[in-house]
């Protein structure tokens, strides 16, 4: 990891830089950047206190935060404290933006092996039944939804019916869209 310092009537020494240099790749453990991150670091003198501002360009992303104490690597210490905690607050941010979209909107290979292995379909019968046609779907939703969330999703994937199990009443329920183009909401009982 590069870091470079600029001092404004400010400085640290050598062994302050070493230890600051480990709480930098303590971040980028944090990423899990196999590329060399830069930071840039600008020491700067107020009136009665020093201010530290670290930027950090992370994974086409850019890290600003600032510390300030009247010692110089105690302020440095404080910035670096708050760049570890965003950079485990947004790490899922910028680490899933960098998957294709391909591999976002897929399920996980353990979980789509569990779905596969549940919903097998049955092999059609020789002859015809009489009767209709029944045609086993995955319509399942992967996370509970609201009846609002439900309805955008409905929307989304142009489909005439979504089966989403309700957050507030942890029951299956199926959102139908009729012919005349209304919303109808069918419940499991309890």
């Amino acid at each position: 990891m590069r870091v470079h310092y600029t001092g404004r009537h400010a400085d640290i020494t050598d062994a302050e830089k070493a230890k600051a240099m480990r709480r930098f790749e303590k971040v980028q453990r944090i990423f899990g950047a196999s590329k060399e991150l830069e930071a840039h670091v600008i020491l700067s003198k107020q009136r009665h206190f020093i201010e530290a501002e670290v930027t950090l360009r992370a994974l086409q992303h850019t890290l600003v935060v600032t510390g300030q104490n009247a010692n110089a690597f105690a302020a440095l210490t404080l910035a670096l404290d708050k760049l570890e905690k965003q950079a485990v607050r947004n790490k899922h941010k910028l680490v899933d933006g960098r998957r294709p979209a391909r591999q976002r909107d897929e399920p996980n290979v353990s979980v789509q092996a569990s779905l596969d292995s549940t919903s097998e379909v049955e092999p059609a019968p020789a002859e015809p039944a009489a009767g209709p046609r029944i045609v086993r779907g995955n319509g399942m939703a992967g996370k509970p939804l609201t009846l609002e969330e439900a309805a955008l999703a409905l929307e989304d994937q142009d489909r005439d019916q979504v089966t989403f199990r309700d957050t507030d009443s942890g029951r299956y329920c199926v959102l139908l869209r009729r012919r005349d183009g209304a919303l109808e909401l069918v419940e499991t009982p309890a």
